[in-house]
């Protein structure tokens, strides 16, 4: 749903009725079909309404027989899933905040308490010492966890950064002349949780050196006991008139077993879809123009067609992107079933699970245009190093107005277990890499180019497919355009 969208039609929401709205993710179309300048909640009941009479006269989607390569013989299909989902990491269903000040302060005040904790694992060298009353230790040199509320260049060309904890306020300078300290503190970007070292003066600490959460270099892993793999897959934008249909039958039967690679094809036992699994209504100007279906629920029939299209042997585990049937806010909750209309594991973005011993964290990656933003060695051309940044701070997106965020309890954003994959999407450009033990991947898209996309600076890699094996830790890419 668009609040801009809405906007534009003079449609104001009540409070009262935008939980309501997140939680049955109801779209602007169903809301400008009220026909009223102001909804409350009372006024959406006829909509859930009209969802349960077309449910009760649409057929329920049944799994089709699929036709597999008579000489195919998957191994995947000898075994049962192995999924853990960390279900306290996922907002699904529990979306509590009313967006007030308060909610906005146990918001930040949990992700620092959380951050810090990881911060307090590094053996540091300096004693740690609280902002309130700092002053008062000038001349001695300390450690302080903090979350930078500031960033900016003094006359003298030194960094100086406003900074908090949860006692007081300082400042802290990093001085050109320290070209390692100045270097490193140029990727500092607002509401990051560091710890700084350095000495103390009278209005500010002098920083010699500072640290994110960060990720373990190394760390013991489970190992996965089944030759298994997973397809990944994002950005399909079912509806699109740019959707790659001719690329995604190759795939379709590649994973059926008509093909080369079909030893690998057999391995495969899930597919995960890291959201804009329809391209939507309303999300960006003259979209319209690009789509080959208008109705959304439509959109989500093609990919439910899909679905059905599957192996039964294989399991499917999504998550919303920001042109899917949910709230645009982050953390985004699951799509209900019956929008999706079949069988997944339909899961928030972010969120964590584990798969054959392998520890998964799946998210859509909206945030990846604020990061591309804040930090001039990011692109479009390399996401991968977009969620390297992510994984340093051991937080998807810290900086407060880059992204529309639901201030929860509980920050979900912050990543609390270490992955050994992370999958995400939204930049519809592949890209991979290692970092710290970690294995990242972003799956591209079967979208063409759209004009705003151009306009955007998007060069997409469409049908390029990533397989991980589980046993060998092995990443393959399958190039379905050739």
């Amino acid at each position: 749903m668009s609040m801009e969208g809405l906007k534009k039609h003079g449609v104001r929401i009540a409070l009262d009725a935008e939980e309501f709205i997140g939680k049955h993710s109801i779209t602007e179309e169903e809301l400008l079909s009220l026909e009223k300048k102001f909804i409350s909640a009372e006024d959406l009941q006829p909509i859930l309404k009209k969802r349960e009479e077309e449910k009760e006269i649409k057929p329920e989607a049944t799994k089709a027989e699929v036709s597999l390569s008579p000489d195919f013989s998957p191994a995947a299909k000898e075994y049962s899933p192995e999924i853990k989902v960390r279900e306290s990491l996922d907002v699904t269903g529990k979306s509590r905040t009313e967006g007030g000040v308060n909610d906005f302060v146990d918001y930040f005040r949990n992700r620092y308490e959380r951050l810090s904790a990881l911060l307090r694992t590094y053996s540091g060298k300096y004693p740690e010492a609280d902002l309130e009353g700092i002053s008062r230790l000038a001349g001695q040199k300390i450690r302080a966890i903090v979350m930078v509320s500031e960033i900016r260049e003094t006359k003298k060309g030194n960094i100086l950064l406003q900074v908090e904890d949860l006692t007081g306020q300082f400042k802290v300078v990093i001085s050109q002349r320290d070209e390692q300290a100045f270097e490193k503190a140029r990727n500092i970007v607002n509401d990051d949780v560091i710890l700084i070292y350095g000495k103390v003066a009278q209005a500010f600490i002098i920083a010699e050196d500072f640290e994110w959460p960060d990720l373990r270099v190394t760390r013991e892993k489970k190992k996965p006991e089944r030759d298994l793999a997973a397809v990944y897959l994002s950005d399909l934008h079912f509806g699109s008139k740019q959707f790659l249909g001719d690329y995604f039958n190759r795939f379709t039967d590649w994973i059926a077993g008509k093909g080369e690679n079909t030893e690998l094809a057999g391995k495969v036992k899930y597919v995960f879809v890291a959201g804009d699994i329809v391209d939507g209504i309303g999300i960006y100007p003259n979209q319209e123009k690009d789509l080959d279906v208008l109705d959304i629920f439509k959109q989500y029939e093609l990919f439910s067609g899909f679905v059905q299209e599957l192996p039964d042997y294989l399991e499917v585990i999504v998550c919303p992107g920001n042109h899917d049937a949910v709230r645009r806010a982050e953390p985004m909750p699951a799509l209900p079933k019956d929008i999706l209309g079949c069988d997944v594991l339909s899961l928030g973005s972010p969120s964590t699970l584990c798969v054959e011993n392998t520890e998964h964290l799946l998210y859509h990656g909206t945030s990846s245009d604020s990061w591309i933003a804040s930090l001039s060695h990011l692109s479009y051309d390399h996401p991968e190093k977009v969620m390297a940044e992510c994984l340093k701070r051991r937080h998807l997106s810290p900086m407060f107005g880059g992204n529309a965020v639901v201030p929860e309890k509980l920050d979900y954003m912050v990543i609390e277990n270490e992955p050994d994959v992370v999958h995400f999407g939204h930049v519809h450009k592949n890209g991979y890499m290692r970092y710290r033990d970690s294995l990242i991947i972003n799956s591209g898209t079967f979208q063409d180019t759209t004009d705003f996309q151009q306009k955007q600076g998007h060069i997409p890699t469409p049908a390029k497919v990533p397989i991980y094996e589980f046993m060998q830790e092995r990443l393959r890419t399958l190039d379905f355009t050739r």
